[in-house]
């Protein structure tokens, strides 16, 4: 999930006010500017029930084209790419194949036509990347146009009854335009519904196809409850229109009960057609609680660099606790949860450091950057929270962070680490935490706090002690328990 890139005009005009005494430069300028506002046109027509044809009039000649081959652990996205070909002036141009999604003119072309195979892959890329079906279809543009493509129009040749949409409607006589590919994504289907509302003057909207227990208004609202959590916390309101979709998975995994990704402003929710929800409403909520706080982190950051630590490890952690304050689990559910997954993170050997984890995050066989993530982000709350008597939380960080580096392009690492050690008490933190090797014991973490650790038998144990201090009991009642 990419930032995206915001493109300020101010030196230009700068530019243009200093050459008005200059005849011949302000011509120049102002030609070239207009040159440069020049977009590709794109239309995507659906061909069968597993492939599209993508049409391209650049914005400006070339003769070289790359496909992204691999993300989120997808790999071979380019060998989906056929049939590629390119013209100049309705002259055809001849191409080579270089590699897998890698293709070169022998002179430089205007228009590119070609086909992408994507039927639906396995579950572990379902989420992640392309892939249409007899009936619908999430078209991701990182997988499906030339990574030099980041900006332009787009339109959709459909079937009949179908329609294309993300935060609106588009179609072959309603181009949208699109700023980032990286970050965008189309809902295409028969017969999708759309709902919207607003809330705290951020238009939220929902796309819905196939039948649920539970009526579409619901489940807006159950988002929209959520994006209010997160615009309190973090005091930053979305600038782009979240949209969400809502779609089963293309096929049945008795393994998977769903998938998920937030990209852009678009959060895409895949629920097995088989899944057993023994509440859907408000099982899928929570499931909003991570990955609608993605809108915000890292979707409008500028940050840069892997920092999925933090951007899933702490997220898990501030979903936990917005499900609880939002009284979608109770405090048990909660101590439950942080037990499930210290019991996971104990059942692999773990020798990286935070950072380290996220480097290696979609060649690693284990969760790391989940689980050590979400019990350091734990760890960090507690602490904050019995040194500053409740004054102080996680949250804090995240209001600090929205005040300074939306727009700042910076190391993601530098910058949080600096937030998160800001302080005399908490200056040692990420030596211990997201810089060390070392394994995480809450066992002998926790003890100050409240917290007991049973770790006799197969599985630890965690609850809470039934005789605590006055500290304590302020910490205790600023987590949400209430006995």
């Amino acid at each position: 999930m990419l930032s995206p890139v915001k493109i300020k005009f101010s030196s230009l005009f700068r530019l243009r006010s200093i050459a008005l005494v200059m005849l011949g430069l302000c011509v120049t300028v102002v030609n070239a500017g207009q040159q440069s506002s020049k977009r590709p046109s794109i239309t995507i027509s659906i061909v069968n029930n597993s492939t599209v044809r993508v049409q391209i009039e650049l914005a400006s000649p070339g003769d070289r084209w790359a496909f992204r081959n691999a993300f989120a652990g997808a790999l071979g996205l380019g060998e989906r790419i056929e049939q590629f070909q390119a013209t100049r002036s309705n002259e055809p141009v001849p191409v080579k194949r270089l590699a897998p999604g890698e293709f070169r003119g022998e002179r430089e072309a205007d228009t590119l036509s070609y086909e992408a195979h994507i039927p639906p892959r396995d579950t572990a890329d379902i989420a992640h990347v392309s892939w249409l079906t007899a009936s619908y279809g999430v078209l991701m543009l990182a997988d499906l146009l030339p990574e030099a493509i980041t900006a332009g129009s787009i339109a959709f040749d459909l079937l009949a009854g179908w329609s294309a949409r993300s935060s609106e409607a588009c179609d072959k006589t309603h181009p949208c335009s699109f700023d980032d590919s990286a970050r965008q994504v189309y809902f295409v289907g028969k017969e999708l519904r759309a709902t919207s509302t607003a809330t705290h003057d951020i238009q939220v909207s929902e796309v819905v196809y196939g039948e649920w227990p539970v009526k579409d208004k619901s489940v807006l609202t159950s988002a929209t409850r959520v994006l209010q959590r997160y615009v309190g916390l973090t005091n930053f309101r979305l600038r782009d229109k979240p949209t969400i979709i809502l779609a089963p998975m293309p096929f049945s995994d008795s393994t998977v009960q769903w998938k998920a990704e937030t990209r852009g402003s678009t959060v895409v929710l895949l629920i097995n057609p088989h899944a057993n929800f023994k509440n859907f409403l408000g099982q899928i909520s929570i499931i909003f609680t991570h990955e609608i706080f993605h809108l915000w982190v890292p979707n409008s950051l500028a940050l840069q660099g892997d920092y999925d630590w933090f951007f899933e490890g702490f997220t898990s952690y501030i979903a936990l606790q917005t499900a609880l304050n939002l009284k979608l689990i109770g405090f048990q559910e909660y101590l439950n949860t942080l037990e499930r997954v210290y019991n996971s993170y104990l059942s692999y050997a773990d020798g990286q450091t935070l950072i380290e984890a996220s480097e290696r995050r979609w060649t690693s066989s284990t969760p790391v950057v989940y689980d050590k993530g979400m019990l350091a982000a734990f760890v960090y709350d507690v602490f904050v929270r019995r040194e500053t008597r409740g004054q102080s939380s996680l949250a804090d960080i995240y209001r600090s962070l929205f005040a300074r580096h939306v727009d700042e392009p910076a190391n993601a690492n530098d910058v949080i680490i600096k937030l998160l050690t800001s302080s005399p008490a908490t200056e040692s933190f990420s030596t211990t935490y997201i810089e060390s090797r070392n394994r995480i014991q809450l066992e002998k973490v926790l003890s100050p706090f409240g917290f007991d650790i049973n770790t006799e038998g197969s599985s630890s144990h965690l609850t809470i002690r039934k005789q605590l201090d006055p500290e304590q009991k302020i910490l205790m009642r600023g987590l949400g328990y209430r006995n």
